[in-house]
């Protein structure tokens, strides 16, 4: 699964890998993270878990709805990694977000990005994967 927002500067690419065996753990998702934001790029993978990335996927389609709230995911272990959306009530979304990634020579790379997004960029953005997470809470 791939679900890819596109705005006008900025891109965020979400590849959510759902590990049925773990389902009775609170982590059972790996989501890859792939951002651009105004010529800075950059690519991680966080530990979450599929109930949480459902809840964040409702909090998405609640801003499209309502143009106010926010959406907030977050590893709970490790470096906490987040991807976060803010609605300002008139049709602006602001979008923020930590990625971190560590190679296996010891290198690290680290992005915080900010951007923000028009309400009409986030519709089929949410509900896409509103509607492809819902099949893995109806299952547990």
């Amino acid at each position: 699964m791939k679900f890819v927002l596109f705005s006008e500067g900025f891109q965020l690419e979400l590849c959510p890998q759902i590990f049925m065996e773990d389902m009775a753990y609170p982590n059972n998702t790996r989501l890859a993270v792939t951002v651009q934001s105004h010529g800075f790029a950059g690519n991680a993978a966080m530990d979450i878990g599929i109930k949480d990335f459902y809840k964040f996927a409702e909090d998405l389609c609640q801003i499209y709805h309502t143009l106010s709230g926010e959406a907030f995911i977050e590893e709970p272990y490790g470096l906490h990694m987040y991807l976060y959306f803010k609605g300002d009530g008139k049709g602006h979304i602001f979008v923020r977000g930590y990625l971190h990634q560590r190679n296996g020579t010891g290198n690290e790379n680290s992005m915080r990005f900010e951007n923000s997004i028009d309400q009409t960029e986030l519709k089929d953005f949410c509900f896409s994967l509103k509607n492809a997470c819902s099949q893995y809470i109806q299952k547990q």
